[in-house]
């Protein structure tokens, strides 16, 4: 694992990486469907605005969406000028769900099944965060292509319809999967971390990284919707599946209730972005 015994912005070598890739891809592969009717209008906000920050797709350009789950940000990218887009994910439920314009392919993000420069952009839409080797997955991005437009969640950007739906998922009996722990305690704090985030990204072979942050508003913020987006992430998303249709539906109800009031969905999201 990259960086030492832990500390801000420094994925600790004791991960377990085995349990956190496993867990993840599992995780995701469940979630499709709930991840669908909630989180992925939100991510599509997200990527959009990422596209915006990212180096010009140049006329003809190809595109390789990194960690693409259903393709929000190989949709955008389309949507930007690129000529053609891949899909890459280890999560095979997320794929089925991307286009076939999309070219959606199973792999491994630190092992990619590409030849040398074949792509004039990487994206990497909030998937940073999610490898357990996140400078072997910098270095394969460099590898594939001269350009990288990443995004995560700006250190300490929160929204209170998490903690609200967090604590009602806890009245139902949901406790958190150990994979997420492990996300939450050593790599996300990294991808977070502008200084850490810079300097491995100059270590995966980058010479001209810039980082910054914006503000974005992404349209959701009903009751209906901020639940939604809570009950469709990929770490709560296989206990809801698991309940009976009427114990969901009791959940979703008290989800609403306690997001309401909570105010629209406005994310303050890091770009990355290097060459």
């Amino acid at each position: 694992m990259v960086g030492d015994a832990g500390g801000p912005g420094r994925p600790p070598a004791e991960v377990n990486t085995a349990q956190l890739s496993a867990g993840l891809r599992a995780a995701y592969d469940v979630a499709a469907r709930l991840w669908a009717e909630g989180p992925e209008p939100v991510y599509a906000s997200l990527a959009r605005a990422l596209l915006t920050g990212a180096p010009p797709v140049p006329a003809g350009g190809r595109v390789l969406d990194l960690g693409a789950g259903t393709g929000v940000a190989g949709r955008a990218a389309l949507a930007a000028g690129a000529e053609s887009v891949v899909c890459v994910d280890a999560a095979l439920g997320m794929l089925r769900r991307c286009e076939a314009r999309l070219h959606p392919v199973a792999a491994d993000l630190t092992a990619l099944p590409f030849r040398d420069g074949c792509f004039d952009l990487v994206l990497a839409a909030f998937c940073l965060g999610h490898l357990d080797r996140p400078v072997a997955g910098l270095r394969e991005a460099r590898r594939v292509a001269a350009a990288l437009a990443a995004s995560s969640f700006a250190a300490g950007w929160n929204h209170p319809a998490k903690a609200a739906v967090d604590e009602v998922l806890a009245s139902f009996g949901y406790r958190p999967p150990p994979w997420y722990v492990t996300f939450k305690q050593n790599t996300e704090p990294w991808a977070s971390d502008p200084a850490a985030l810079g300097r491995d990204t100059a270590a995966a072979g980058y010479t001209d990284v810039r980082l910054r942050t914006v503000t974005v508003d992404t349209g959701r913020s009903s009751p209906a919707e901020l639940a939604s987006w809570r009950l469709g992430m990929a770490h709560v998303a296989p206990f809801v599946g698991a309940l009976t249709a009427p114990r969901r539906a009791e959940l979703r109800r008290a989800a609403e209730a306690a997001v309401t009031g909570a105010g629209p969905l406005v994310v303050d999201m890091l770009i990355l972005t290097a060459r």
